[in-house]
């Protein structure tokens, strides 16, 4: 009987560790690039909050660049933050993204290598980020792989791996 209560009590002990273990913020160690075939090149790096109560919130740092041309180069820096709830089953990370709590703010903003503050240039990003075609690329769940340490997160979804780095761990 005691034998059984011991191996009850380190199962549960053990379940609790792994279900907290996630909670905390985390940072990307590098910046994921995509590059176009035409030059162009869009670069990631971001941090997720996972809490305690199931919901998380997400800062992604997002840089795209349009094709260097003779004509204009144009390179849009911005932060976008999403906040939803996610679970976690064993090695699956599910995030439900709420996008009525979308919001993106223009970093920078360069026209051939220089920084802009052209009213209607800043007003066509600011539409851009805003609209419901480009927000709707955040919106849908997401289930990922991930491999938790005490300071590491892999997080892989099928067709890339991200490496996240623990900042903070959240605690009762």
């Amino acid at each position: 009987m005691k034998k059984t209560l011991f191996t009850l009590i380190a199962l549960m002990a053990v379940m609790t560790i792994q279900a907290q273990s996630i909670c905390g913020t985390w940072r990307m160690l590098q910046p994921l690039v995509e590059t176009a075939e035409d030059g162009s090149f869009e670069t990631m790096t971001g941090t997720y909050t996972f809490n305690e109560d199931g919901t998380f919130s997400y800062a992604l740092e997002l840089t795209e660049a349009s094709e260097p041309a003779p004509t204009m180069a144009l390179e849009i820096a911005t932060l976008i933050e999403l906040k939803g709830t996610y679970t976690l089953e064993g090695d699956k990370l599910t995030l439900t993204p709420n996008l009525d709590t979308y919001k993106a703010e223009i970093l920078s903003l360069s026209m051939n290598g220089k920084v802009t503050d052209n009213p209607m240039v800043t007003n066509q990003v600011k539409n851009m980020l805003n609209s419901s075609d480009f927000k709707a690329q955040f919106g849908a769940v997401d289930t990922n792989t991930v491999k938790i340490g005490d300071s590491s997160l892999e997080m892989t979804d099928g067709e890339h791996t991200l490496n996240f780095v623990r900042f903070a761990t959240i605690n009762k």
